[in-house]
């Protein structure tokens, strides 16, 4: 059998590997053996959390690691009585054991079979209608929680599980007891808030639908100012979960490998960090001169190259001159840019391009050229796909839709030509991001984005019935 100790599994970081098998001491002085089969979640050097057998029986067992297990196991163990004495239920809690080698804590709790979670259910939605019963499911455990004062730091779909058709509020170490109940409104506006922003803009107004299951748990009478107030504070928290969400699209954590040198800034999905794009991130220029050229041109070259059988889109941010390197040099690049707006339009829930890797070259802090590296998309452009089509099916009003997101989160594009929107197989998607910006102030907003809807008739001029149809479709209500 592999055993190992916490010493071992904090040094494999993200490389652990099932099977392994821990040995910890119970309270009683028992030693068991911990056989770990199936890994759930995985903190590196931190915490792992796995389906595991001891003694006959399967249970979940979160392992913390480290001079400071002793102290996250006790959180967690807080949070989980909190979750109980609200009367909400949480998994079972079994038993508690020390490492026998090195610093950690095993927690053994009830293992839930085919148990899905909120967040598997909101993701299969395909109604209002069902997302609506996922959220209401949620208000009415989050407001049990509130009443005693209670409240789940981390507030997510995930820490919800179904399993026989009852709720299990998972996740103690988030956990804690803000006040003596109840937990006074301004908090608990502040935490709904943050459960809300979770979701895509466009999902608002279900907040609106289901809050009255909230309010029946918590006593309270409708409020349309409460209402107002809570929109205005899921705003703010949005803003706050958007900047973190940025900013690890630059730096090392579970999702992106993030390589930093004197010479290059490289970032890059991990699930795609295999050996064909490292020698793609090489020489990326050897891959645009042997690619088929989508676009040459002087401020960008763009290709579609091939690795490993997959088909990526290779954009070039080119230096045109001495001085443009040296106007460039102490900028963010707009490969830098397009990547934070290709997540930026991820978190909102705009179709864009999949971004799969940025790099710039560098001297010291100094940029140079960069390059911007997304899946290549198998369609036409829009204005191709338009013109060419007897009978739409759809398209236009998918495209206005796309606007509305932008129009909605006071995003504009800055170069809206048909030509930047490409027809997938799953819808339109918008490219060329490097452009784009979201703005505070209205006025300014609604200047810009006029000025792209102006750019996106222009396509229509030679088609009178489309270009009618899209002036109805974009009439949106926050227009000036």
């Amino acid at each position: 059998m592999n055993f190992v100790d916490s010493g071992t599994l904090i040094k494999a970081r993200r490389e652990v590997k099932v099977p392994f098998v821990v040995q910890g001491k119970l309270d009683d002085g028992r030693v068991v053996e911990m056989e770990f089969i199936k890994l759930l979640r995985l903190l590196p050097g931190k915490r792992i959390v796995g389906l595991a057998q001891c003694e006959g029986k399967r249970y979940l067992i979160k392992a913390f690691l480290g001079r400071q297990a002793k102290r996250y196991a006790a959180k967690e163990r807080s949070g989980m009585n909190h979750i109980s004495l609200a009367g909400v239920r949480s998994p079972q809690f079994h038993w508690q054991a020390s490492f026998v080698n090195g610093h950690g804590q095993a927690l053994a709790m009830e293992y839930l079979e085919g148990a899905d979670s909120l967040q598997d259910r909101w993701n299969a939605a395909h109604e209002d209608d069902e997302r609506v019963d996922v959220l209401t499911r949620a208000m009415i455990i989050i407001a049990k929680l509130h009443n005693q004062g209670v409240v789940q730091t981390d507030i997510h779909l995930a820490n919800f599980l179904m399993s026989g058709g009852r709720i299990y509020t998972i996740d103690g170490g988030g956990v804690t007891r803000k006040s003596e109940p109840p937990l006074e409104e301004k908090a608990s506006l502040e935490n709904l808030s943050w459960f809300f922003a979770q979701f895509f803009p466009r999902f608002d107004d279900l907040g609106q639908v289901v809050l009255p299951a909230y309010d029946a748990v918590r006593g309270w009478a409708a409020d349309p100012g409460r209402v107002i107030d809570l929109h205005s504070q899921i705003t703010l928290s949005r803003d706050s979960r958007k900047r973190y969400y940025l900013d690890k699209a630059f730096r090392d954590c579970t999702r992106f490998k993030c390589e930093s040198s004197f010479n290059r800034f490289l970032v890059c999905e991990r699930d795609a960090f295999d050996e064909p794009m490292k020698e793609l991130l090489q020489n990326p220029d050897l891959y645009i001169e042997q690619g088929e050229i989508l676009k040459a041109g002087n401020t960008a070259t763009v290709a579609r190259v091939q690795i490993d059988g997959r088909s990526l889109v290779v954009k070039r941010y080119n230096i045109k001159s001495p001085w443009h390197a040296v106007s460039r040099a102490f900028r963010k690049s707009r490969a830098w840019t397009s990547w934070a707006n290709a997540f930026h339009m991820e978190f909102l829930g705009i179709p864009s391009l999949r971004p799969l890797a940025m790099m710039e070259h560098r001297f010291g802090p100094l940029r140079g050229k960069a390059y911007f590296i997304t899946e290549y998309i198998d369609g036409p452009d829009a204005l191709a796909f338009l013109r060419n089509m007897k009978q739409t099916n759809g398209e236009p009003e998918a495209l206005a839709n796309l606007l509305q997101y932008l129009s909605n989160s006071r995003i504009s594009h800055g170069d809206l030509k048909a030509t930047n929107f490409l027809m997938g197989s799953n819808g339109p998607v918008i490219i060329d991001l490097d452009a784009m910006r979201q703005h505070k102030d209205p006025e300014q907003f609604q200047k810009a984005f006029n000025k792209d809807l102006d750019r996106f008739m222009k396509n229509w001029e030679d088609q009178p019935e489309l270009a009618s149809r899209f002036e109805g479709l974009l009439k949106f209500p926050d227009q000036v």
